[in-house]
């Protein structure tokens, strides 16, 4: 994706608010896991840090199920955009492990485990060499649930690629981004800021002057640096930019 999903954009927030919006809507106890570098936005929820760094998914459900407070978890990942809570509560609804099976593919991240039973089974498993949600799953002798019983399957959809992603966002709606230049940047363009739909980086600093030079043998020219939010500094073209987001063109040697 080239920049965190957790901060993508998405219907006025960052997708990993969204998410934690729609499982506030089933229970109030919630529980995100994340690594030691990335930092989150405010969100009602306890922020656990995810203690086996590399060794996948599985390490982060042991630590999220270890943290959670109630017998039985809803397990989701981060790029979740059109997830229900009428789909969090059915598959929850069995009071057991269970996963939503699509074309014959268990859904590991959309699925039920017990937390307390779950957290211990997932670090035997850690400790036995194996990472796979679908071990854990299997441990716990998890019930399989078609996904065409199931409401709302969309909420199986997520992105990996920035095009799946800005795809789901041209779905949803057209919408516009901000660009705004800073220095020397400001002076080359002759304007503080411009409207522009959302896209790639080099989707979105195409409607600058090309005369500007902003982007140079199709990369960004030496001179400039980006930023998201006045948090990531990123140079690579093909990084999303989502609804409402604001991104400052700058000199280099402002970003260090």
């Amino acid at each position: 994706m080239g920049r965190p999903k957790a901060w993508l954009p998405w219907r006025g927030h960052p997708m990993v608010a969204h998410v934690v919006g729609v499982l506030g809507q089933v229970t109030d106890d919630i529980v995100v896991v994340t690594s030691e570098s990335l930092d989150l936005p405010p969100l009602p929820a306890r922020i656990v840090r995810d203690e086996l760094p590399g060794h996948g998914p599985l390490a982060g459900l042991a630590v999220g199920l270890a943290g959670a407070r109630q017998g039985l978890s809803f397990v989701t990942s981060t790029d979740a955009p059109f997830l229900t809570p009428e789909f969090v509560t059915a598959v929850l609804a069995p009071g057991i492990a269970a996963a939503p099976v699509a074309e014959g593919h268990v859904q590991t991240l959309a699925a039920a485990y017990p937390s307390e039973r779950g957290a211990a089974q997932a670090r035997s498993l850690l400790e036995a060499g194996k990472r796979r949600p679908l071990d854990l799953l299997e441990a716990l002798d998890y019930r399989p649930l078609p996904i065409d019983r199931l409401p709302d399957e969309r909420s199986l959809d997520g992105f990996n690629t920035p095009s799946e992603y800005l795809a789901a966002v041209y779905e949803d709606g057209a919408a516009s981004a901000t660009v705004e230049f800073i220095g020397q940047a400001r002076k080359l363009i002759g304007r503080a800021a411009i409207e522009v739909p959302v896209g790639s980086l080099r989707d979105v600093l195409g409607h600058a002057p090309a005369s500007a030079g902003l982007v140079e043998d199709g990369r960004l020219a030496a001179p400039f640096l980006v930023s998201l939010g006045g948090r990531d500094f990123v140079r690579d073209l093909d990084v999303p930019i989502g609804p409402g987001e604001a991104v400052v063109v700058l000199d280099a040697a402002a970003g260090g």
